[in-house]
């Protein structure tokens, strides 16, 4: 997975992530990841949440796919 590395950060922004990484129970780095992944608008959960949205809007739901591969082997 890519990394990212800030350079001149201020020692005032660096305790103020450090307080609140700590008053979540996360690390710095995850801390500073999920402000990112905020302020863009981008986050795991988000994509889960808009990706169920969607196959709920169209009615569908997969179920175990293992028997439908068995009838194709058998064919």
């Amino acid at each position: 997975m890519p990394e990212l590395t800030l350079h001149d950060v201020e020692p005032d922004l660096l305790q103020r992530l450090n307080e609140l990484a700590s008053q979540s129970g996360r690390t710095v780095e995850q801390e500073a990841k999920v402000l990112l992944e905020q302020s863009v608008g981008f986050s795991r959960t988000r994509c889960a949440d808009a990706a169920r949205r969607l196959r709920e809007s169209h009615g569908r739901t997969f179920g175990d796919s293992a028997e439908l591969i068995r009838e194709d082997r058998n064919r």
